[in-house]
């Protein structure tokens, strides 16, 4: 029994850190979905509500309901929000979402990409 226990502590650690770099790099490949997503949502939100106002993550994930896979991304404790609303420039930066392993890859916001429907 201490010799199955012993093997388990060696092996656990091994496979939790596999666990997590094949997470991470799930994180990365449907990375440009879940941006696209995002987008799209906060844009339906911002289209429907002309005076809108975002003061936190969470006030931003709850107005827009947002799907799982961005909601997660936006209310990630890696993830920079700068609150902002209708009035502020388009170029404004207000939300950095960092994913991946080592949170090496970023999806940087502006509130233009966040509000405004690009011109096709």
């Amino acid at each position: 029994m201490a010799i199955i226990a012993i093997l388990a502590s060696l092996l656990l650690p091994a496979v939790f850190g596999a666990y997590n770099r094949i997470k991470g790099f799930a994180e990365e490949f449907e990375g440009d979905d879940v941006a696209h997503m995002l987008k799209e949502e906060t844009r339906k939100y911002c289209a429907a509500n002309p005076s809108y106002q975002f003061a936190s993550k969470a006030e931003l994930a709850d107005k827009c309901i947002l799907a799982p896979k961005p909601r997660n991304w936006v209310q990630a404790p890696s993830t920079d929000f700068v609150a902002f609303t209708y009035l502020d420039p388009t170029n404004k930066l207000v939300l950095s979402v960092y994913i991946g392993p080592k949170h090496r890859t970023v999806y940087r916001f502006t509130k233009a990409d966040l509000s405004v429907e690009p011109q096709r």
